[in-house]
């Protein structure tokens, strides 16, 4: 049916395709994100989409809009009467613009134009006379969107929003509404605030395989920090195919390479980059951390080091161990979360982390009700030794919110040693760390939650030039990392530098 209805549309604006049918003027790119919106259901109920969420991250002049108009042209003639639809934007003017090409594509194609009821005004409604479904283009001030309830909304521009209350507020309004769709559809933008960096790093986690989300489906087409001024990041970041469109944008390269305030518009606006970053950078790719795990590790009868990261009652908890393979090169690692578990569900949503399956996984607990039981993860510590068959020479800690749990510990016969959050101290692990996850001397078990904190964590630098794993900066949760960092610095200073564990304190 959604091929019959492009047959029938004819395209009102583009390069030598004008008064040609859409269906045979889209482009591979445009097709298979056609095919995912629509082509896809479940089996016990055909009616319903398989994804609910769709999000096309696509740099200016890739037929954004159009494909949003289109969309939304095809809802209106194939959902439930009375059907409401919405686009939401910044401002009023760009707003409209969705509103603009829903008209010209209706216009330019005279089988459809008797069937809709099209308006003057900005903003003003579309109707569409078979089912009298409705379309109207909103700002996107969340408090002039609790009363409506749409059917399906495109978030247009959301590079530009710097939080979701509108989003949310149209997001509620579906609550009652039997086939719902989210459209997430933005260009990069000089913005650090911006709500998309939060959801490219949720996607990136999909992809990467340490999250799942099989009701959201995303198109993301950018050039990688490597291409930003090549032509392979031309292509990588602009899938409309046209030849006349890459003469511009290496035209605007090369303008911007020679005058510095063209850059940020090229940088963002055609290679699809959000600037500036003051978030940190990556600590290091995922796809290398990934590399280093293994199908099995044991740590029976190794001596091993433990990192502990404690936090708010209310917040994450982790325990780390650190071990030497017989060759003496490679470390050997795991890692466990502890969150309250009357938060799992609250936690999983806000963090957009599947606590519940990293729980089931054995990589997380759930410990307390509101707050963190720590006598579990005391109780965790003191077992490790007969739980792994290991040895714990001793457990890395940072004294925040530490004082009682070290102590208990202490009283167990554990050798605790304090180990500051600091660069001055923690710069040779992280370097240490990153080396050897590139040079494959680190090993441990699959587990997505620990793989995830590498992929959250962000660094900085200090006046002295040390790299720091900054929990701030991060784009998620790194306590087992940071717990890793602890007892590796131990690890180090044994095993591999000989010292004493006092350096661990200066």
């Amino acid at each position: 049916m959604i091929d019959e209805l492009l047959k029938i549309m004819n395209m009102a604006t583009g390069i030598n395709v004008v008064g040609k049918s859409i269906y045979d003027s889209l482009h591979d790119f445009q097709c298979f994100f056609l095919a995912n919106v629509f082509g896809w259901r479940f089996k016990n109920d055909v009616k319903m989409f398989k994804h609910r969420e769709i999000i096309l991250f696509i740099p200016r002049k890739n037929a954004k809009t159009f494909i949003c108009a289109l969309c939304l042209i095809i809802l209106m003639l194939t959902e439930a009467d009375y059907s409401e639809f919405y686009s939401i934007c910044i401002d009023r003017d760009l707003a409209g613009e969705v509103k603009k090409a829903i008209t010209q594509i209706i216009t330019a194609s005279p089988v459809l134009a008797g069937y809709f009821k099209l308006t003057n005004t900005l903003i003003g409604k579309i109707t569409c006379l078979i089912n009298k479904n409705t379309y109207q283009a909103r700002t996107s001030q969340a408090n002039s969107n609790n009363a409506i309830r749409p059917s399906a909304f495109i978030a247009d521009e959301i590079g530009a929003f710097k939080d979701k209350s509108n989003i949310k507020a149209m997001e509620s309004g579906q609550l009652n509404v039997d086939n719902p769709l989210i459209f997430k559809i933005t260009t990069a933008y000089a913005e650090d605030r911006s709500i998309m960096l939060e959801e490219l790093e949720h996607l990136k986690k999909i992809y990467s395989g340490t999250e799942e989300n099989e009701r959201l489906f995303s198109l993301l087409y950018y050039a990688d920090k490597d291409n930003l001024w090549t032509e392979k990041g031309i292509q990588m970041a602009n899938p409309l195919r046209i030849e006349k469109n890459y003469e511009s944008i290496r035209y605007m390269r090369d303008k911007a390479l020679a005058i510095e305030s063209e850059r940020v518009e090229y940088l963002t606006k055609h290679m699809n980059h959000f600037l500036p970053t003051f978030s940190g950078e990556e600590y290091i790719s995922v796809d290398k951390v990934k590399e280093c795990v293994v199908l099995m590790v044991d740590f029976s009868g190794r001596d091993v080091y433990v990192g502990l990261d404690l936090a708010l009652s209310t917040d994450n908890v982790a325990v780390s161990i650190a071990s030497l393979d017989d060759d003496g090169e490679t470390i050997l690692l795991d890692s466990w979360a502890f969150i309250p578990r009357a938060k799992v569900e609250d936690k999983s949503r806000k963090e957009k982390t599947n606590y519940r399956r990293h729980i089931d996984r054995g990589n997380c607990f759930a410990c307390g009700d509101e707050v963190i039981d720590y006598g579990f993860v005391e109780k965790f510590i003191i077992g490790l030794e007969d739980e792994l068959n290991c040895n714990v020479m001793a457990v890395g800690y940072d004294l925040w919110n530490a004082p009682s749990t070290v102590q208990k510990l202490e009283e167990e016969g554990l050798l605790t040693v304090q180990v500051r959050q600091h660069s001055s101290v923690l710069h040779p692990t992280v370097k240490l760390v990153e080396e050897k996850i590139l040079n494959k001397e680190i090993q441990f078990e699959d587990n997505p939650l620990f793989v995830q904190n590498f992929q959250n964590a962000r660094v900085i630098y200090d006046n002295n030039l040390n790299k720091w794993v900054n929990k701030k900066r991060s784009t998620g949760k790194i306590d087992m990392l940071a717990a890793a960092f602890s007892a590796v610095h131990l690890l180090m200073q044994n095993e591999i530098l000989g010292n004493t564990f006092v350096s661990a304190v200066l």
